[in-house]
């Protein structure tokens, strides 16, 4: 059979651009384009060229592959060309193709120098940088189409040139060659114009940078592949010849330049593992005219092509037909591990359209750049003490063991979706994986090499994806971490947890720690229930319910979900709990807010051994610690990273069901303050979202403060004989009192004394949870108590110190909490502060049916040593 190369070197496939615009030709739909030559016109396009004599090459192409006829007639063409001197110099060079005359040509080879050179169109160079269509888009098109087919070349892979994966390995074991496309989309050529140049900011050095300095741009140049135009609009009677220094050939896609770089064989590998062979469709549409063209008996047809997050606005699947951006069941959104773009895709664009035309127009006016390290920086980041460590520690076979999971997040850096943001004069906004500046330097680009699709930077150095080192790494290099690393995907949380500007503590149940989650959904339920996570590789997450009694220990499994907003709300919750803004390895603290404002307890001593953690749950309802298992020092001293992640082994943190009620009512000290509370209407079981719709209410799991909203904070109790005196002496009305005044018809004064109780309450909630224990945290924090001249809240200013908070009320009396203790009726001595509570709220009307939170909140009660006062005229107590 007679192939048209039978290599991977940079073979191209592409289709036809069928541009119908008439704006920017030379040419007047009065005349009759395909017979007649308007009066007062040159040569066509062949006889110019042939009267020259000095293009004997090119004509003698034209005239080889039949397209005499058509170049010497008038019509709507734009031709590239290069005299016999470029030609010989063409011949003599490292041209890729190893040919050294025009007699080793082979067809293939002649219709990519031909159809590569040749637009449909008749446009002068000045025109060259606008796309057409309507609106008229002038300085922005950089990529147009040009006459090469599909068919034109395609490549005979034998089983020594295909990429080494799982969708290629029966292909290879087979032992048989294999006709691959290599995209199957149209081959661009690539123009630099003046209005473009100006219009998108690229500058003459930028330009420089990108030909690796073997040129000297001067404003006005244009070329076409990097060939510079030295004659422009040489006018015929059916079109333009551009004359170019040097031979035009068709510039391979980045997948195809880089799979021939030798200095790059480690990146090629790790590249390779994200590209498939294709089989023609159904109606082998490919193959028949394949075989067709070439006389040929081929079975079938395939083509090459990576698997990425989007490709012309369709849904990517293996070749085995299983989706690889999103498989969604009734449980499960899967990501699986897919490239940014098609590095092989010719007619790449980033940008969604909603049509082909729109597609079009993206196509012309940008493409990609890829940053691809040599092997030698490949190998000095792996064998780096500090860089490479955490691959090398958890992967010590080298790069090619490396997961693909942790792979993809390299190459997923290394993809830059525009080439026009990407030039060097624009480095600074290039950006990481997290958001940030990644710092792309000039001087770390050894080389470039240009793609119809895109610019290839050949990096001295590895820029490694912030997910390498931040705390969240841990989650995707350890498959026993596999719950939470889909939870933080699922829940969108990795950029939050990549931001190198911010220390985290992040506490991480593993697997195993989390088969025994106690569900918030049913603390507002008669019978407690237990959630059980599994994971499976194939089917990702589900869970186990149990119904469960902590107190013995007993379970009894009633089902297994797979309900995608339930486990992704109990994960998102589980997540909140366990991150740490801040570091709690550092100092003697204790007590530290996690993001979702519940207070964690952390025992531990300066080298992180023997490390335990409390959440609200372990406190008052396990009472059992959870033992951190393994550290990962993600630091930035040792990793460039953002703090420490601590691996749960036993169970997560959990937060406790006791309401603020409850905890009140169980504290003898607090019980005239509880009293004063349950009976106020600031407690309810029910909670209304702000609009006052008795149907939009949400059922809580419990008696919930109905003052929080999704937050947390400090509740300040005087004691039973502080709140006492204030009834003795008149200070503060009883319930008693109010309900007197309502049986004795005095409205107005039950009105007072009900104020005065509820502001009183309301004074002694304050936004922010604070500690003893924790970080030093002081300030002016607002009360739930509105000031009714000002409309806004009042505040109180308090003072968190090692061992007590003091606090400074509207009056300008100071106040303390200290670390008071009380015995309870088993003889235990119990705090009288940093007693937490936890409060939630369900997506429903019915707690006993809940199986999603809508909003929690959380708060820490304080015995306080005096009743606060707010100081206003106006709604004081």
């Amino acid at each position: 059979m007679k192939t048209k190369r039978q290599s991977l070197l940079w073979v191209m496939a592409a289709g036809f651009l069928l541009a119908g615009s008439g704006a920017l030709t030379s040419c007047t739909d009065k005349y009759d384009l395909d017979e007649k030559t308007p009066s007062g016109w040159g040569s066509t396009i062949y006889t110019w060229l042939e009267q020259q004599g000095n293009y004997t090459n090119t004509v003698r192409l034209i005239d080889e592959l039949g397209q005499k006829e058509v170049l010497s007639k008038t019509g709507s063409r734009t031709l590239f060309a290069a005299d016999d001197a470029a030609f010989e110099r063409f011949f003599n060079s490292d041209n890729g193709w190893g040919v050294k005359s025009y007699d080793q040509l082979s067809l293939a080879q002649k219709k990519l120098l031909l159809y590569g050179s040749m637009i449909d169109n008749s446009i002068q160079a000045s025109a060259l940088s606008t796309i057409e269509g309507t609106p008229l888009r002038e300085g922005q098109c950089m990529r147009r189409f040009t006459f090469l087919d599909e068919y034109d070349s395609v490549p005979v892979l034998k089983p020594s040139q295909m990429p080494v994966n799982k969708y290629w390995q029966r292909h290879i074991d087979a032992g048989k060659n294999m006709v691959c496309f290599q995209d199957g989309s149209r081959i661009p050529m690539l123009l630099f114009l003046q209005g473009f140049m100006t219009n998108n900011k690229i500058t003459n050095e930028d330009y420089n940078f990108l030909f690796n300095h073997q040129t000297n741009r001067q404003d006005g140049d244009a070329s076409v592949n990097g060939k510079k135009v030295i004659n422009q609009n040489v006018r015929c009677g059916n079109g333009f010849i551009h004359v170019v220094n040097d031979v035009v050939s068709p510039l391979p896609n980045m997948a195809n330049i880089i799979s021939n770089k030798e200095q790059c064989k480690i990146y090629t590998r790790l590249l390779n593992r994200f590209c498939a062979p294709y089989p023609d469709d159904k109606d082998l549409t490919k193959t028949v005219e394949y075989n067709r063209i070439y006389g040929t008996n081929v079975d079938t047809v395939y083509t090459m092509r990576y698997l990425n997050d989007k490709r012309d606005n369709e849904t990517f699947e293996t070749p085995d037909g299983a989706v690889v951006i999103s498989r969604e069941g009734a449980a499960q959104k899967i990501k699986n591990p897919t490239l940014t773009f098609d590095p092989g895709w010719n007619a790449y664009y980033s940008a969604s359209h909603k049509n082909a035309s729109e597609g079009n127009v993206a196509e012309q006016r940008d493409m990609a750049v890829m940053l691809v390290p040599t092997d030698k920086a490949m190998m000095d980041y792996w064998n780096d003490e500090n860089k490479g460590k955490p691959l090398r520690d958890n992967f010590p076979g080298g790069w090619d063991t490396v997961d693909d999971k942790v792979i993809i997040e390299l190459l997923r850096l290394n993809m830059l979706p525009s080439f026009m943001s990407s030039v060097p004069s624009k480095f600074a906004g290039v950006l990481n994986d997290a958001n940030d500046p990644m710092g792309l330097k000039e001087s770390s680009v050894d080389s470039v090499w240009m793609a119809c699709n895109g610019a290839v930077y050949q990096l001295n150095t590895v820029y490694p994806p912030t997910a390498y080192v931040c705390v969240s790494f841990p989650t995707i290099v350890d498959k026993s971490l596999r719950i939470i690393d889909w939870a933080i995907e699922q829940c969108k949380y990795s950029f939050y947890l990549k931001a190198l500007g911010t220390t985290y503590s992040f506490f991480v149940p593993n697997n195993n720690g989390l088969i025994e989650y106690v569900d918030p959904c049913s603390y507002g339920k008669s019978q407690l229930q237990l959630l059980s996570f599994r994971w499976d590789d194939a089917s990702g997450v589900s869970a186990v319910i149990y119904d469960y009694d902590p107190s013995t220990g007993y379970r009894d499994s009633v089902g297994v979900t797979t309900d995608y907003n339930r486990l992704v709300g109990c994960l998102r919750d589980i997540l909140d709990t366990h991150i740490v803004m801040g570091n709690v390895w550092e100092g003697n603290k204790t007590y530290y807010r996690t993001k979702n404002g519940t207070g964690i307890r952390v025992n531990k001593n300066p080298d992180d051994e023997h490390m335990t953690v409390e959440g609200s749950y372990q406190m008052y309802d396990s009472k059992q610690p959870v033992p951190v298992a393994k550290v990962w020092d993600q630091r930035k001293e040792v990793t460039g990273g953002n703090g420490k992640t601590y691996i749960l082994d036993a169970q997560p943190i959990m937060g406790t069901r006791k309401t603020v009620c409850n905890q009140l009512e169980n504290v003898p000290d607090f019980l005239y303050f509880f009293d004063l509370l349950d009976k106020s209407g600031l407690a309810a079981e029910f909670y209304n979202p702000g609009t006052g719709k008795k149907e939009d209410n949400k059922a809580c799991g419990g008696k919930n403060i109905t003052l929080f909203n999704t937050y947390h904070y400090t509740i300040y109790v005087p004691s039973n004989d502080a709140i006492q005196n204030l009834f003795d002496t008149g200070q503060l009305p009883t319930w008693d009192d109010y309900q007197n005044k309502i049986d004795a018809g005095n409205t107005l004064g039950a009105t007072e004394d009900s104020l005065k109780i509820v502001n009183f309450l309301k004074y002694h909630i304050q936004d922010n949870a604070l500690y003893i224990g924790a970080n030093n945290e002081s300030g002016d924090f607002e009360t739930s108590c509105i000031n009714e001249n000002t409309g806004r809240f009042m505040m109180l200013h308090a003072e968190l110190k090692d061992d007590e908070i003091v606090v400074t009320d509207g009056t300008g009396a100071v106040h303390k909490v200290t670390k008071q203790t009380y015995f309870d009726g088993d003889g235990i001595e119990q705090p009288l502060y940093n007693i937490q509570a936890r409060e939630y709220v369900y997506d429903g009307q019915n707690a006993a049916t809940a199986t999603s939170l809508y909003t929690t909140s959380s708060a820490v009660i304080h015995l306080i040593d005096s009743p606060l006062r707010n100081g206003a005229k106006n709604g004081s107590w």
